[in-house]
């Protein structure tokens, strides 16, 4: 879906914005639609310019989920029996700290209910992204929707 806010920013041929953002990371994907959704509100007078400062929020939520999707796609998993003998997963993630010059290991015990919080995250983001896709649709199109 930030593909496609790239598009709409963009207000270009739609293959040649995917060729260049096809190249871009993730985090490189929400930097650049901050950017250019501050770019778009500044050259138009009719939006209000905290709408940058809700949107660039809403860039900060999407890398932290990028981030935890990471961490959970990266992680090693292993069976679990917590404490009342309800089965689960153990993950371990390993993360370096260059600075520190080591390598420390994290681990996090996860019940199915754990998945919870991660999903209403990305339920609430994903509806926030469609806000301002129609949004961004309507300030172009004023006449047509």
């Amino acid at each position: 879906m930030v593909n496609e806010l790239l598009v709409l920013l963009a207000n270009a041929d739609s293959e040649i914005v995917y060729i260049l953002i096809n190249r871009l990371e993730y985090s490189n994907r929400l930097k650049t639609a901050d950017v250019l959704f501050a770019r778009f509100v500044d050259l138009r007078s009719n939006i209000d310019s905290a709408m940058k400062t809700k949107f660039h929020e809403l860039m900060v939520e999407l890398e932290k989920l990028g981030t935890r999707r990471n961490e959970l796609v990266h992680s090693r998993y292993n069976r679990w029996l917590n404490v009342q003998g309800r089965e689960g997963l153990l993950r371990t993630n390993s993360v370096l700290r260059a600075k520190m010059g080591k390598r420390e290991e994290q681990e996090e015990e996860l019940q199915p209910e754990a998945f919870d919080t991660d999903l209403n995250c990305l339920n609430i983001a994903a509806e926030k992204l469609e806000e301002f896709r129609l949004q961004i649709i309507f300030w172009i199109y004023p006449d047509e929707v």
